[in-house]
C-alpha cells in the first residue's frame, strides 16, 4: 500500500537557492556599479553641481541597468516554471484516470478532463467548490468520510465505489486510491485522488469465470462420457450372453413349465438394462448414426400424435413450425429419442394441466451468441425449442441436469438417463443444445442443428 505524499526537500532547497543567487548577483552588481561608477566620477568631474547632475544619471542608469537584468532574470524564471507547469498539466490530462486534489476541508484544488466528465463541469467550475455542490447527499457523504479515513490513516486508501458520469449518464464501478499530501513541515495539504474504471475489468473477470466454468462442465461431461462408453460396452457384452442364453433356455422349455416364469423375467430385466446401455452409449455419442437430410418440420408433424399421448390429456402440445425452414443432417432416430425424451421431461415437469410449445426456427449465430455455447462455431443453425409452463428448476439442479443418473423424481421414477441420452445425441449430431429455466417460470430448451 503506497505511503502518503510528502513534497520532496529537494525541490524546496533547490527554489530556496535559485533565490539566493538571483539576490548575490543583484548584491554584487550593486555593490560593484556603485564602487566603480564613483571613482569614474570622481576622476572625470570636479565641479559640484555637474557632479550632482553625474551621480543622478548614474542612479538612472543603474535603475534601468538592474531593471532590465531583473526583468530577464525573472522572465527566465517565470517562464522556466510556466514550462514545468504546463507539462505537468498535460501529463494529468493526459491520463486516462479521473485525477483530482482537494484540500483537508473537501474543497477541490485541481483536476483533469477526466474527472471533469463525471461532474459534467469544467476545472476551471470545480475549483473552489465541494462535493455537495455536484452529486448527492449520500454519494457527498461518502466521499467525504474516505477522504477523512486517508487522512487519519496518514497513507493511501483504497476502494471501490459506482458513479454515474454525468457527461455520458453512464454508470461505472471506480476503483480510487486516495493519498494524503503533506509539506515538509508536516502541515496536511490535501488529499491526492486517483479513480479507475474497471467496469469492463469486472465484466471480463466475470466472463472469465464463466467461460472456465463453461470448459470444466464440458470437460467433466466429456470424462463422464467416455467412462460411461467403456462401461456400457462391457455391460452390453456381458447382456448379450445373458440374452441369449436366457432365450435359449425360454425356447427349449414347455409351455406348463414352472420355470419359464423367472426365464421370461430375467429376459425383460435383461433387455431393460439393454435399453439403458443404448442410452449411456448415446450419451457417450458410440450409438452407431445413420444421418440423413432431414426437415425438421416434416419430422416433429410427423411425431405429434406420439409427442400428444406421451404428454398426456392434461396438457396441451403447441406446434409452431417456421415458414421456409433449412434441411439438416441428423440421425432421424436420435431425433426423435430427443423430442420424445424432452416432451416426457417437460410433462413430468407440470403438475396438473399446463402447455408444452413445440417449435422450430431459422438462427444465424454470431460470436456473442456462441460464447454461451459450447463447441460451437458462428453459422447458419436451426432451432428446435421445447418450452413448458412447470415448475422450472433452480440453478444448481439446471448445471446437473444432463449428468447421467443425476435426477430429481422420486426413486424409482427415473434413471437419470433421459437429458443425458438427449444431450449425447444432440452433440452426435454436432448440434448444441442450451437451456433456461427458473422456479416456477418453466423451462426451455433450445437445440441447434447446423444447415446442411
Amino acid at each position: 500500500m503506497p505511503e502518503s505524499i510528502q513534497i520532496h526537500p529537494k525541490k524546496l532547497s533547490s527554489a530556496t537557492t535559485g533565490a539566493l543567487r538571483v539576490a548575490a548577483l543583484y548584491a554584487g552588481f550593486s555593490g560593484l556599479w556603485i564602487l566603480l561608477s564613483d571613482r569614474v566620477v570622481e576622476s572625470l568631474v570636479r565641479d559640484p553641481a555637474t557632479m550632482t547632475r553625474v551621480s543622478i544619471l548614474k542612479g538612472w542608469a543603474f535603475v534601468a541597468i538592474t531593471a532590465a537584468m531583473l526583468f530577464v532574470m525573472v522572465k527566465r524564471l517565470v517562464a522556466g516554471v510556466a514550462s514545468r507547469e504546463a507539462k505537468l498539466q498535460a501529463l494529468i490530462h493526459a491520463i486516462p484516470d479521473m485525477v483530482w486534489l482537494k484540500s483537508p476541508t473537501g474543497i477541490y484544488l485541481g483536476c483533469n478532463r477526466s474527472f471533469e466528465r463525471f461532474f459534467g463541469a469544467k476545472e476551471a467550475e470545480i475549483i473552489g467548490k465541494v462535493d455537495y455542490d455536484f452529486v448527492s447527499r449520500e454519494q457527498a457523504d461518502f466521499f467525504q468520510q474516505k477522504d477523512q479515513e486517508a487522512i487519519a490513516a496518514g497513507a493511501a486508501c483504497q476502494n471501490e465505489e459506482w458513479i454515474t458520469m454525468a457527461e455520458t449518464g453512464q454508470q461505472v464501478l471506480l476503483e480510487t486510491l486516495k493519498t494524503p499530501m503533506y509539506e515538509e513541515s508536516g502541515a496536511l495539504i490535501g488529499v491526492l485522488g486517483i479513480g479507475r474504471d474497471s467496469t469492463e475489468h469486472r465484466k471480463l473477470v466475470a466472463e472469465q469465470g464463466r467461460l472456465e466454468a463453461q470448459l470444466q462442465q464440458a470437460q467433466k461431461m466429456e470424462l463422464v462420457g467416455r467412462f460411461a462408453g467403456g462401461v456400457a460396452h462391457d455391460y452390453n457384452n456381458m447382456l448379450s450372453v445373458i440374452l441369449a442364453n436366457a432365450d435359449l433356455a425360454l425356447s427349449v422349455t414347455p409351455l406348463d413349465r414352472p420355470e419359464r416364469k423367472p426365464l421370461e423375467q430375467i429376459l425383460r430385466a435383461a433387455r431393460h438394462s439393454a435399453e439403458l446401455t443404448h442410452q449411456l452409449l448415446a450419451f457417450a455419442r458410440q450409438q452407431p448414426m445413420h444421418p440423413r437430410l432431414v426437415d425438421l418440420n416434416v419430422a416433429v408433424a410427423a411425431m405429434q400424435d406420439v409427442l400428444g399421448r406421451l404428454a398426456g390429456p392434461d396438457i396441451q402440445v403447441i406446434w409452431t413450425p417456421a415458414p421456409d425452414l433449412w434441411m439438416v443432417q441428423v440421425d432421424p432416430t436420435q431425433l426423435d429419442q430427443v423430442l420424445t425424451n424432452l416432451v416426457v421431461n417437460a410433462r413430468d415437469a407440470i403438475a396438473g394441466p399446463g402447455h408444452i410449445a413445440v417449435a422450430t426456427g431459422n438462427r444465424t449465430l454470431t460470436e456473442a451468441h456462441c460464447a454461451d455455447l459450447v463447441e460451437v462455431t458462428p453459422g447458419d443453425y436451426v432451432c428446435l425449442s421445447i418450452t413448458d409452463d412447470g415448475c422450472g428448476m433452480a440453478p444448481d439442479v439446471a448445471a446437473r441436469i444432463f449428468e447421467p443418473f443425476f435426477t430429481t423424481k422420486p426413486t424409482g421414477k427415473g434413471t437419470g438417463l433421459g437429458l443425458a441420452m438427449v444431450h449425447g445425441a444432440v452433440k452426435q449430431n454436432r448440434g448444441a443444445i442450451q437451456l433456461k429455466s427458473e422456479p416456477g417460470r418453466g423451462t426451455c430448451f433450445w437445440i441447434f442443428f447446423p444447415k446442411a
